[in-house]
Parts: structure tokens; sequence; C-alpha cells
């Protein structure tokens, strides 16, 4: 009885921790600061100001500290982060500031080996803490079993899961200095892409994706969306990245689904330009049958071929693709948050749609659509939602961190015209 009592007593301090706090990143916003607190498990914090002097606490429950706290730099209110036991196990953070705030959260769940995380904007001017957001949960859709069927055995009676072929153009207020974003939805009229289970056609999916996306980005301040088609017509390759430079664009995004000859390859991923190589066998393939899309356009013109061989010539591509790089890995960060991947890091190969020199570019595979459960989601408007919303949280942290794009979203906050254009730059 001693023997288990002293058990007890030697395993109660491990028992009053229920998670870690395993990390904390700090990010630049404009006027603030985006605390990232990476956990070992979920924790029910507790975010809220006191006076005198300013500060802004967070609670964590039955949360133990694993991680060194820094300090975050550049224009922020945050003077500095300490931390503290609290009774019953729990751990306090709190942020010294310079001046009342305004606060949002966020809590992400835990997907893709990453454990859960809890984001809060630290925002300058404030004179009350902000209602904190908890994006709801999505409620998995009662889906109808697809069989699965190749392209050339797929029976021409059965009916393609209902997807949005065309529609209005997406419009909004948008000021001519906002940061545009130029999405390309793949394939289109006679090129359908790759072809799913019950017949479901890539063309459509990336069409009804990249108008979701549009729709978010609208919905943002200080950016637009503008789409290389509205609706199920063939653009070809160039003409794509003819439309970003026409739109004066600052980022361009490829929107495609993957296929692959065994059903069970599954996964996202994002992909930058390479002019050397591609990183995987696997790129390497998809890079040729993307670019094999132009040859029925009629477009491997010897003309063509210059104009391709003075585009790769162009000293900015280097600096270019850099930049691309951070694009993609921003994104494929919000990706796991709603997806498994298909590769951990970001792909390089040489698609033709994402050599322009000027605008950082990348390619979105959204999941596989030969595989059946995959093509399920890809067909539902509820998992579209969630997909274009990672990407649009992606497209924000990449703002922020590039110190001109920054800039350029806060001036096209702070002012904004009367000006309604249409999102759709051609097709």
């Amino acid at each position: 009885m001693n023997a288990l009592r002293f058990c007890v007593l030697a395993l109660l301090p491990l028992l009053s921790f229920a998670g870690e706090l395993r990390g904390l990143r700090y990010e630049p916003l404009p006027g603030g600061t985006r605390l990232t607190l990476e956990l070992s498990a979920p924790t029910a914090g507790k975010v809220f100001t006191l006076k005198a002097p300013d500060r802004l606490v967070i609670d964590l429950p039955a949360t133990a500290l694993r991680t060194s706290l820094g300090r975050p730099t550049g224009n922020t209110p945050v003077r500095d982060v300490r931390s503290g036991p609290q009774a019953g196990g729990g751990l306090r953070l709190v942020l010294d500031l310079a001046a009342p705030v305004q606060w949002r959260e966020q809590h992400l769940p835990a997907a893709n080996g990453k454990g859960p995380r809890v984001q809060i904007d630290v925002l300058a001017g404030g004179t009350h803490a902000a209602v904190a957001t908890v994006p709801p949960a999505v409620r998995a859709p009662s889906v109808t079993p697809v069989v699965r069927a190749s392209p050339a055995a797929a029976p021409a009676t059965r009916a393609a899961p209902a997807l949005p072929k065309a529609g209005p153009a997406v419009k909004r207020v948008v000021s001519t200095s906002m940061v545009t974003v130029v999405i390309d939805a793949g394939h289109g009229g006679h090129d359908v892409g790759a072809v799913g289970p019950g017949r479901l056609y890539e063309k459509h999916v990336t069409l009804a994706l990249a108008r979701e996306l549009a729709t978010q980005i609208n919905a943002q301040r200080g950016m637009r969306a503008v789409l290389t088609r509205s609706g199920d017509v063939f653009v070809p390759l160039r003409q794509r990245t003819a439309v970003a430079h026409k739109h004066k664009a600052d980022l361009f995004i490829s929107i495609h689904a993957d296929a692959f000859k065994n059903p069970s390859a599954r996964g996202s991923g994002v992909y930058a330009l390479s002019e050397t190589g591609a990183t995987s066998e696997a790129a390497r393939l998809l890079a040729a049958r993307e670019n094999a899309a132009d040859l029925g356009g009629g477009l491997a013109a010897a003309g063509h071929d210059r104009v391709l061989r003075s585009v790769l010539l162009d000293l900015s591509q280097n600096a270019t693709i850099e930049s691309s790089l951070r694009l993609a890995d921003r994104l494929l960060d919000r990706l796991s948050d709603v997806n498994r991947l298909h590769r951990a890091d970001v792909q390089q190969a040489n698609f033709m749609v994402l050599k322009s020199p000027q605008v950082p570019s990348v390619l979105v595979e959204a999941a596989f659509i030969s595989n059946p459960e995959e093509a399920r989601k890809l067909a539902d408007p509820a998992f579209r939602r969630r997909l274009a919303s990672a990407l649009v949280v992606g497209l924000r942290d990449y703002l922020q961190s590039e110190p001109r794009l920054r800039q350029a979203l806060a001036n096209a906050q702070a002012g904004r015209t009367s000006t309604t254009r249409s999102a759709d730059g051609g097709g």
C-alpha cells in the first residue's frame, strides 16, 4: 500500500499537465504582431487584457512550457513576453504592451503530423479587446458513393457530380492600388484535364475552386482576384500568363487536381517553377502532362519557342522563382490544415504556365481526382470552401512576410475607390 501511495504521489506532477507549449512564433502584421502557439494537445485557453499597465494575458490550462519565449521585433505594440505557472498546472503568458490593443484569435486543429495551434493577432490602436474568433467546425457532408472508372470505360449514362460550369463574373469594389491575385482555373473547353470516378472532370473542379477562391479573396480588404477564365472555355497557357501581366498581378495561382494510375495516391501539393529540372520524377511527369495541353491549341510554332527562350533568359526570373518558393511554402503549410499533403515540401518542375518573369507564380494541386475518396471531397462545395480559406490565409501570411507587398496591402486597406471591376480577366 505504501509503495502504491508513493507511485501515485510521484505521478501527480505529470498528471497535472494535459499538454505542452512546444513553440511560439512571431510574424509581423501592419501595426501589430501575429503569435502562433504550437501545442501538443488542444486546450481551452483564455485571452484577455489588463490595464495600468497595458497587458495582454493568455491563460493555457493544464499546459507546461517547453520552449523559449523570445520576443517580436519591428513595428509592434508588444514590448516583452513573459510566462509564469498557474495554480492547478496551467501556464500564463503575459504580453507587456506599449498601448491598448485589439486582438483576435483563431484555433487550428491538429493535422498531418502537426499539433494544434492557436494564432493570436495583436493590433495597435484598440481601446478594448476584439471579439475572439474561432472557425466553426465544418460538418462532413453526406456523399453518394462514386464508382471508379477509367476515362475510356466510364459509362456514358452516369451523370457527373454537379459543379458550376459557368456563371457571372465575380465583382467587387476595388482600388487600382489593391494587391492583385490572378487565379488560373486549369484546363477548360476541349481540354478536360484528368477524369475522376463518376466522370468528374478536372476542368469543372478547378473552375469551381477558382471561383470560390476569387470570392474569398475579394472579401479581403485591400485585395482583388482576377480569373483567367470564368466559363468552360479553352485558354492557351501563354494567354493565361498574359492575363497576369495585363492586370499587373502581384501573384499568380494556377489551380489543378492531380491524377495517378494508382488510385491510392492522395494529398495536396504546391509547385513552383524550376529551370534546371524537377525535384521528383512525379513532378517532371506532371509538368509534361500540363504543358501538353497547349499542343491541342496549335501553339507549337517556332515563334512561340523564341518567346519562351527570351522569357527563360530574363534575369529577373531567378528572383521571381525564389519569391514563388516562399509563396508556395506558405500555401503548403496552410493546406496541411485541411487535407493531408502528398509531399511535405514544395516541388519544382518546368511548368510553362508558371514562366512569368515578374510575377511570383505557383501551381496548386488541390487533391487527387483519381482517388475515389478525394474525388468525393473535390465534388463537395464545403471541402472546396475549406481549401480556398486555407489558400487565402496562406496568401495573407506571404503578403505579411514580404515588405513591399505588406506595405502595398496596408496602403490599399487605408484608401479605396468606388470603381467596380469584373474579376474575370480572360476566356
